[in-house]
C-alpha cells in the first residue's frame, strides 16, 4: 500500500486563457518545481467545499528552477476546471507532486512527438531534456482547427522541427499528423515516437512499434482519485494477459507493445 499523499499549498502567479478554453496557470511551489522531471504530474485541488470532492490530475508543462514554480495547461471541461478558471493570481491551490514515474532514458539521437489538444502539454518537459541531451526532437502537433492548437510556443524552440496539421486546414496541413509521421518514416525514421492526446495515435504508435520500424511509448490518462496508486480506478490492461497496471503509479509513459490501447 502507498503512503497517502502530502499535499502542498501553491500560491498562483499567473492565469490567462491561451488558446481559448484552455487555462494556463503557474504555480509557485519550489519542492514540486526542484523534483519535476519529463513525464510527471500533479494533483490539484483549487476550491473549497466538497463539490467536487476529488482533486484532479495535471501534466506538468515545465519548471522555472529561478522562480520556484512550474506550469500546467488546463483544458475547461467539468467543475472542477471551471472553478479554476474563476482562480486569480495570489490565490492558493493544494497540489500533491511530483507524481509518476519520469521519463530518464534518452538513449538515442532522435525522436517524434505526436500530439493533440492538451496532449501536447505532457511532453514539453520531455522535448526539452531531450533536446539539452541532444537528442533531435521533432514535432507533430494537431487540433481540429488553429485556434485549439496547445504548447506550440512552448513546443516551438525545443523542437528541431514542428509541423502542424489540423482536422479543418486552418493552420499547416490539412488532415492527420498521422500523414505527416508517415512522411517521415519514409525519409528519416525517428528512433522513437512519444504519443500523447488521441487514442487513434496511440494505437499507430503501438502498431509501428510492433513492426519493429521505432521504439513507440504511449502517455496515458485514466480516472485519477490519488495519483499514487490506493484506488486503482486508472487501471489499464497489460498486453501480457499478466493484470494490470496503473497509469498513475507505473505511468503515465509506457512502452507501446506492453499495454492494451482501446
Amino acid at each position: 500500500m502507498t503512503t497517502a499523499p502530502t499535499y502542498r499549498i501553491a500560491r498562483l502567479i499567473s492565469a490567462a486563457e491561451e488558446p481559448e478554453g484552455y487555462l494556463d496557470l503557474v504555480l509557485a511551489e519550489p519542492e514540486i518545481c526542484r523534483r519535476a522531471r519529463p513525464g510527471q504530474f500533479v494533483m490539484l485541488r483549487g476550491w473549497s467545499g466538497q463539490d467536487p470532492l476529488l482533486p484532479r490530475p495535471f501534466d506538468i508543462v515545465d519548471t522555472d528552477p529561478d522562480e520556484g514554480s512550474f506550469r500546467l495547461i488546463v483544458k475547461i471541461e467539468g467543475r472542477g476546471t471551471e472553478l479554476l478558471s474563476r482562480l486569480r493570481p495570489g490565490a492558493e491551490l493544494q497540489v500533491t507532486g511530483p507524481l509518476g514515474q519520469a521519463v530518464t532514458d534518452f538513449s538515442c539521437t532522435s525522436l517524434a512527438l505526436l500530439v493533440r489538444g492538451a496532449g501536447a502539454a505532457a511532453v514539453v518537459l520531455l522535448a526539452g531534456e531531450a533536446s539539452r541531451q541532444g537528442v533531435e526532437v521533432t514535432t507533430f502537433l494537431s487540433a481540429r482547427r488553429a485556434d485549439r492548437l496547445v504548447a506550440r510556443k512552448y513546443l516551438e524552440p525545443l523542437s528541431a522541427t514542428l509541423q502542424v496539421a489540423t482536422d479543418d486546414g486552418s493552420a499547416g496541413y490539412h488532415g492527420s499528423a498521422l500523414d505527416l509521421l508517415d512522411r517521415l518514416l519514409e525519409k528519416r525514421p525517428p528512433e522513437r515516437v512519444y504519443s500523447c492526446g488521441a487514442r487513434r495515435f496511440a494505437r499507430r504508435v503501438q502498431e509501428l512499434d510492433r513492426e519493429g520500424r521505432v521504439q513507440g511509448f504511449v502517455f496515458l490518462e485514466g480516472l485519477m482519485a490519488c495519483g499514487m496508486g490506493n484506488c486503482h480506478g486508472c487501471a489499464v490492461q497489460r498486453e501480457d494477459g499478466a493484470g494490470y497496471y496503473l497509469v498513475c503509479r507505473d505511468g503515465p509513459v509506457f512502452p507501446a507493445a506492453g499495454v492494451v490501447i482501446s
